[in-house]
């Protein structure tokens, strides 16, 4: 069954509730334009309970052999504190899963935000697959990776690298960042604020400088144990210099600063704070 387009400038607000037992098919139920009491303007609200998907799109089509909803044309999904946008999207209502194509944009609670060329879920939102993964953090550090994997909250990547730079410059093109941590494996927990490498190594424009095999680092503005952002210098006398901090938090009161720097024409340097 095809719904026709609406028109311009307004969308069509759908509930999908989820089956919650065995051989029971799910309501949709379509918003109705409201008058404001104010202006008179129509609006569209509704309020989905946490056993339904709400959804906005352009068209809704649904193949009753294939038990498909697919949703079409700037599609907005909510469920839990979840929220995925895309061009298209497929909900397989046999299999519970969601898979979108096209500009795709998933958000969970904790603020961090997904996006990738394609996306499959399971039709809570929360857990799945995504191809070509771009990840931007809270504070606004960045995780690219080849794929990776949502479950319970937390993300898995494969072959990923982060960076806590901005790859745009003033003008808004992309670039390369100053520095970045490549790795086999990332794990990524937005609760406990914390990114986990395996196989890592840090890369300063784009040359390999310190193999790290495990390393943690955590995300946001409070001060934690970690590694700080290296830096790169060069003078007369030690020809080109680069040093890698790293940082203990001890307690709310005390902390040590250790730094190793290598130097190109002298030995290398240790120090602590």
């Amino acid at each position: 069954m095809d719904s026709p387009h609406l028109p311009s400038g307004l969308k069509r607000l759908i509930l999908i509730s989820l089956t919650l037992s065995a051989g029971l098919y799910p309501a949709i139920a379509v918003a109705q334009d409201v008058p404001q009491p104010e202006t008179g303007q129509p609006s569209l609200s509704t309020e989905a309970t946490p056993d339904e998907i709400e959804f906005s799109a352009e068209k809704v089509e649904y193949d009753s052999v294939g038990d498909i909803v697919t949703a079409v044309g700037d599609v907005i999904l909510n469920r839990d504190g979840y929220r995925l946008r895309a061009d298209t999207v497929m909900w397989n209502r046999k299999s519970g899963q969601v898979t979108a194509q096209g500009n795709i944009r998933s958000t969970g609670p904790k603020g961090e935000t997904a996006y990738g060329d394609s996306i499959a879920l399971t039709d809570s939102l929360k857990d799945g697959m995504i191809e070509n993964l771009l990840l931007v953090l809270e504070d606004g550090s960045r995780l690219a990776a080849q794929k990776g994997k949502r479950t319970d909250g937390v993300i898995d990547l494969d072959y990923a690298a982060y960076t806590p730079c901005a790859v745009e410059d003033a003008d808004g093109c992309p670039k390369r960042p100053s520095w970045q941590v490549k790795a086999v494996r990332v794990n990524y927990d937005p609760v406990k604020k914390r990114v986990k490498f395996k196989g890592a190594r840090i890369e300063l424009f784009g040359l390999p400088v310190i193999p790290l095999p495990f390393l943690s680092s955590p995300i946001g503005k409070k001060a934690d144990t970690g590694f700080l952002v290296p830096s790169l210098r060069y003078s007369r006398n030690n020809g080109a210099e680069v040093e890698v901090p790293y940082y203990w938090r001890l307690s709310p009161n005390r902390d040590l600063r250790i730094s190793a720097t290598a130097f190109s024409k002298v030995a290398p340097l240790l120090q602590a704070e």
